[in-house]
């Protein structure tokens, strides 16, 4: 289960590297108009909300993750015969 979480977040964390690249090569383009500004603003608001999506979905295997490993250690704490 750890493994399968760890594996997900690294995951994310690629995709995330890549949405931040494509943000940046979006960001440093020039633009010649009013249109132009538009489309770029409206790609870096949806770069900006993938994110924005993909950080919650890695809080959240990291939490799950946190909470895994807490469940272990109890369960390994409750059957220990020195407490």
């Amino acid at each position: 289960m750890i493994k399968e979480i760890e594996r997900q977040v690294r995951d994310l964390q690629k995709e995330l590297s890549e949405v931040q690249k494509e943000w940046n090569l979006v960001r440093l383009q020039p633009c010649r108009g009013d249109g132009d500004i538009r489309q770029k603003d409206e790609k870096l608001n949806s770069l900006e909300e993938r994110m924005d999506a993909i950080q919650d979905q890695i809080r959240g295997l990291e939490r799950k993750r946190r909470d895994v490993l807490s469940g272990t250690v109890k369960k390994e704490a409750a059957g220990s015969p020195f407490t």
